[in-house]
């Protein structure tokens, strides 16, 4: 697989002690690094599709943003909500089905389903996945709003 980037070096890296035995991987490692993989693989092909935005950070910092675009509304996408959204959304569901660990096995091969590792792309089954979280993202923003912010006491 050739994707660029330290964070797929390091996992790469990862990915391989594991395959080399020099430790194990539970089934949660397994989906984590899964996870990892397909929320930066995403990121980086809206990236490619769709280009990025400058957001405004909390901290008055400005951060360039990967966009999602379904061709009538779009959000920003960072890796770290990429990761939760699937957590929650996937991994929630199979694993309140399931069971903790039979869920995360079933999720990993979810995830695998998800991703061309020799093309190091999604698969159109994964973009169709995501997608259509995403669309429920903008949908739930359309018809709720935004939601309210917390307050810090």
């Amino acid at each position: 697989m050739t994707i660029p980037g330290t964070g797929y070096d390091i996992h790469l890296a990862v990915a391989e002690g594991g395959n080399c035995g020099y430790f194990d991987f539970t089934a949660q490692h397994n989906v984590t690094m899964w996870r990892w993989l397909i929320a930066a693989t995403f990121v980086s092909e809206m990236k490619r599709d769709n280009g990025t935005t400058t957001v405004t950070e909390p901290d008055g910092s400005a951060s360039q943003v990967a966009i999602y675009s379904n061709g009538k509304a779009g959000i920003v996408v960072y890796p770290f909500s990429e990761r939760l959204a699937m957590a929650n959304n996937i991994e929630g569901a199979m694993i309140e089905r399931y069971g903790s660990e039979e869920g995360a096995e079933k999720a990993i091969v979810f995830y695998q389903a998800m991703l061309d590792v020799e093309a190091g792309e999604l698969t159109s089954f994964g973009r169709e996945t995501l997608a259509e979280l995403h669309d429920h993202f903008i949908s739930d923003l359309q018809q709720k709003g935004w939601p309210e912010m917390p307050l810090t006491h």
